[in-house]
């Protein structure tokens, strides 16, 4: 009997009402719009093979990717006609924010990538090197699953520690950032305060104090920057880690100005840099593919993108794709998926299998920037929901591994009984165990 076949047999011995499921849950801080944001009584797993199939991919990956941003840098952030800047289709006022120089070297330390893994393949379909969320909401749900009764029947289960793994890479981060004093940093963690996601950001302050650092949650218009530093009312601010999106700053430029002025200024450290929008453009991907960029790959690098990158393309009025690409689209839809460039959440995904006719065409005669990327074949598993008696439901499960400093930490495991797995528009979220 497998791991995951078990676990189902087990729940009827091991009886838990609905209301004292969804309470540990809320009780654990994994709340997400005044709700809980697990409903499902079962971890995804996954084998140690497996997770180590993941590091090794991924380690590729992340080495293409730091690639993609030295080149990019070393261009001088200048979209010039016919540079790798001027592919990604970026918003010229993120890229006046991109030209400030955060102190330190790596464009994101904290990353996710989101992966369908059809067949136990992995196949990368986003980067998020902006600010992405789930890394401490994960770390909860792991403690209220091992206090779960039937982890006792599952002892060589193995969770992951994400939420360790970023504070370790913000605190090196400042220890090598250009202001650095040799003192402990004040660490602020900022974002709006009407964010969805503020009760992950109070979990996350915990892991900072843990750690032997102050740390405040603080809403960006609480800021005030006196010309030498940021301040928190009295309290000087070293090292913001930003959940803030650049898009945020970019349509609130006056609730952000401090906080800008003194990242501009080098008056703290920023983790992530206001750089990540570098990576943020799923334009990226159709990147990965040209024929100008491979030719600077390895043949290993090269290998990893076409076995784990789904075929992209750009949909941009400043650069037609590929006709076969477009004509394939047109005459099956069903295996194509449309998405805003700069997209986040899900906004604005458009699904060939679900579009009628007339709105596929629509989406590929857009005249703002999206990408035009192959469908990969979802997975779906049953998982026993909460709010049908634990009953199995079909989930499609989206698995998407962070990357910390470069390396794999752990997992975000997103379930939805739709085809867009993303918590905005509804997806559960249930943490990740590795078996030997």
């Amino acid at each position: 009997m497998d791991a995951v076949t078990r676990w189902h047999s087990l729940l009827e011995k091991h009886p838990r009402s609905r209301e004292d499921f969804l309470a540990a849950v809320i009780r654990a801080g994994v709340v997400y719009k005044g709700e809980p944001l697990c409903v499902h009584r079962r971890p995804h797993l996954l084998t140690g093979p497996q997770v180590q199939r993941f590091a090794r991919i991924l380690a590729t990956f992340h080495g293409i990717v730091r690639k993609i941003c030295e080149a990019i840098l070393d261009d001088g952030l200048d979209p010039n006609p016919g540079s790798l800047l001027s592919q990604l289709d970026l918003d010229p006022r993120a890229l006046d924010l991109a030209r400030i120089d955060p102190g330190y070297r790596s464009t994101a330390l904290i990353a996710r990538i989101d992966c369908f893994t059809p067949g136990g393949h992995p196949w990368i379909l986003e980067l998020n090197g902006e600010s992405p969320a789930g890394i401490a909401y994960t770390d909860a749900l792991t403690e209220v699953f091992d206090a779960d009764p039937l982890r006792d029947h599952f002892r060589n289960l193995r969770g992951f520690s994400n939420s360790e793994a970023v504070v370790r890479a913000a605190l090196n981060a400042f220890r090598s950032w250009r202001g650095h004093t040799g003192a402990p940093p004040h660490v602020a963690i900022v974002d709006f305060d009407s964010a969805p996601t503020t009760p992950e950001f109070h979990l996350f302050a915990e892991h900072f104090r843990r750690a032997g650092v102050t740390c405040s949650v603080v809403d960006p218009r609480m800021l005030e920057f006196n010309g030498t530093h940021l301040m928190h009312g009295l309290a000087r601010v070293d090292l913001v880690y930003r959940r803030l999106l650049v898009q945020d700053i970019l349509q609130h430029p006056d609730e952000t100005r401090d906080l800008v002025a003194a990242y501009r200024a080098g008056a703290i450290c920023m983790v992530n840099s206001l750089r990540t929008c570098l990576l943020h453009s799923k334009a990226l991907f159709a990147l990965l593919h040209h024929p100008d960029f491979q030719r600077h790959l390895t043949a290993s690098e090269r290998k990893v993108v076409q076995e784990h990158v789904p075929f992209t393309v750009r949909l941009s009025p400043l650069a037609p794709p590929p006709k076969d690409a477009l004509q394939e689209a047109v005459a099956q839809p069903d295996q194509w998926v449309i998405k805003p460039a700069t997209g986040h959440g899900g906004t604005g995904v458009v699904l060939g299998w679900e579009a009628s006719p007339s709105d596929w065409e629509s989406a590929l005669a857009t005249e703002t920037p999206h990408v035009l990327q192959r469908r990969v074949p979802e997975v779906v598993l049953p998982f026993p929901d909460a709010r049908d008696q634990f009953r199995l439901h079909d989930c499609v499960v989206d698995l998407d591994p962070f990357l910390i400093q470069g390396r794999l930490a752990g997992f975000l495991c997103r379930l939805s009984e739709t085809h867009l797995a993303n918590v905005t528009q509804g997806a559960s979220v249930v943490p990740v165990f590795a078996l030997p």
